[in-house]
């Protein structure tokens, strides 16, 4: 079961979204690009439209290094949305209605534009000291019990994790020709303010998962609600388990990379598609 005011708000979103990105049909692919990625080059750029022109964003802040923009380009060889500059449950204090529909909002408006193949990237920090800046990890489940409450409604009953593609192994060893590629977990915290190293660093890697960031796991509960749409969600690591956090050495550390990203992206997501 699914929210009804939500679904239609997305319906129309969508419908405008389409008019302004002149698309003739269903978008069956998308991406949305998380910090580094987003720098990263994607091919045949043609149309983009701001988020805030659409229905259900008109509220939305801006924030530094988030584009906030919805734009058809090419990535992995096939036609593709391409959201760059999420929106994220902690832009603002406590827990916001409007933000959470937003969240919300930036998923379901790409499923109703078609996209039944969803690529979710971010940056993270490693939890395994085997796992280095500038390392990959194909996400392969969650870690929940530590995230905040996500942008869903009473009955919604869905499993994130069931949106996860089957193919992460085959992906990890075709995109490990551009950088380390590791199959692991994720666990997100809700921000913005950095997990502890001395406790809360040792708590998360105890779950045995590989990373952990704030964010994806939202884009992947709202796709479960939709059957036939599949996930693939890539992390990359600006920093290590154990060093000192620093919010500007991250996005200089993933910007730095952006090449090898947008390598990782095409390769990772060319092999998603066709899955």
């Amino acid at each position: 079961m699914r929210h009804l005011e939500s679904e239609r708000l997305a319906a129309t979103a969508a419908e405008h979204a389409a008019d302004r990105l002149g698309l003739s049909g269903p978008a069956t692919n998308a991406v949305i690009l998380g910090t580094g990625w987003a720098e990263a080059p994607v091919s045949c750029g043609r149309h983009h439209i701001a988020l805030t022109d659409l229905p259900g964003f008109a509220n939305l802040t801006s924030l530094p290094g988030h584009a906030r923009t919805l734009s058809v380009g090419c990535v992995g060889g096939r036609d593709s949305l391409i959201l760059s500059g999420r929106v994220h449950l902690n832009e603002s204090p406590g827990h916001d209605p409007s933000l959470s529909a937003m969240v919300r909002l930036q998923t379901e408006l790409l499923i109703h534009l078609g996209a039944r193949r969803l690529v979710v990237t971010s940056a993270a920090g490693s939890l395994d000291p085997r796992i280095g800046v500038g390392d990959v990890v194909v996400v392969d489940g969650f870690v929940t019990l530590f995230a905040p409450p996500m942008p869903l409604w009473a009955g919604e009953f869905c499993s994130p994790e069931d949106v996860l593609t089957d193919s992460t192994a085959t992906i990890a060893r075709a995109a490990s020709e551009h950088t380390g590629v590791r199959v692991g977990g994720y666990a997100m915290v809700r921000g913005p303010f950095f997990e502890g190293r001395r406790y809360d660093k040792a708590v998360l890697a105890s779950t045995g998962a590989s990373v952990v960031r704030m964010s994806v796991l939202p884009e992947a509960c709202v796709a479960a609600l939709y059957p036939g749409v599949a996930v693939l969600a890539l992390a990359h690591v600006t920093n290590t388990a154990a060093e000192d956090h620093s919010h500007e050495e991250n996005l200089r550390r993933a910007d730095a990379r952006s090449g090898v990203l947008s390598a990782v992206l095409s390769t990772a997501a060319g092999v998603f598609f066709e899955s």
